[in-house]
């Protein structure tokens, strides 16, 4: 599989069109965080965000190559893996924060239930990172570090961003993720271009979340599956369900 490829047996779920989105348990799947996407070979669900998203700030969208972009997510008990693949044809780092340089901004919330508006609301948490700018926590409670790695890819004109989110970054300490949650979520992949520096739009999933004001009422879900990746006996792609194994 190509660096940065969704999987042949994707299937997809446009962003613009779905406020939920599957979570499938890693199961016996060993993952890292490497930029080589090998091990994502069997996620295959794909959150794919595009024009239908871009909300400008004084910018324009022009199509898939100008700014698009697939994200997927895959669980086990002590955290998330992530993989986000912004396709960008100018990659510009002139600013001086994440949401200028091409970043990307999130929110997450483990708390469950009708989240309060209004923010800050004591339990959704807000991280901002970027090629330029590194991670970068900016609120919550349970603030912390992901084990993240980011490149740019001017070949293929991606932006990669491959993370693991350990669980007592968003969540009270001692909380174990399983199949049947829900978390809140929402994610943006800002856009500045040559001429047109600085935050000029976005595409995302639950964008109100995070801009024109912090609206958490306006994240998304989550959900965590029973199901989890495997694979059979001769290499092909299988899904097991059952108990996750480390």
């Amino acid at each position: 599989m190509a660096v940065g490829s969704i999987p042949a047996l994707a299937v997809e779920h446009d962003a613009a069109d779905v406020g939920s989105y599957p979570v499938v348990g890693r199961g016996p799947i060993e993952m890292d965080i490497d930029l080589e996407f090998d091990d994502w070979r069997l996620a295959n669900e794909v959150l794919v965000m595009g024009g239908d998203t871009w909300e400008p700030l004084g910018g324009t969208w022009d199509d898939e190559d100008d700014l698009s972009g697939t994200l997927q997510i895959v669980w086990e008990p002590e955290g998330l893996f992530l993989k986000l693949i912004v396709t960008d044809d100018e990659f510009v780092a002139e600013g001086g924060n994440p949401w200028e340089n091409d970043g990307i901004q999130m929110a997450i919330d483990a708390s469950a239930g009708e989240l309060p508006a209004g923010f800050p609301n004591g339990t959704t948490h807000l991280y901002n990172f970027g090629i330029a700018d590194g991670w970068q926590p900016e609120a919550g409670d349970f603030q912390g570090d992901a084990e993240i790695m980011m490149e740019r890819d001017d070949a293929a004109t991606e932006n990669q961003f491959e993370w693991y989110m350990p669980v007592e970054i968003f969540a009270d300490k001692g909380t174990e993720l399983g199949g049947g949650m829900e978390i809140a979520f929402a994610i943006i992949a800002n856009d500045s271009d040559p001429g047109a520096e600085g935050q000029t739009g976005w595409i995302g999933w639950g964008n109100q979340t995070i801009v024109f004001g912090k609206n958490p009422e306006e994240m998304q879900t989550l959900e965590l599956q029973d199901q989890v990746l495997a694979v059979d006996a001769v290499g092909k792609l299988a899904t097991a369900w059952g108990a996750l194994r480390r």
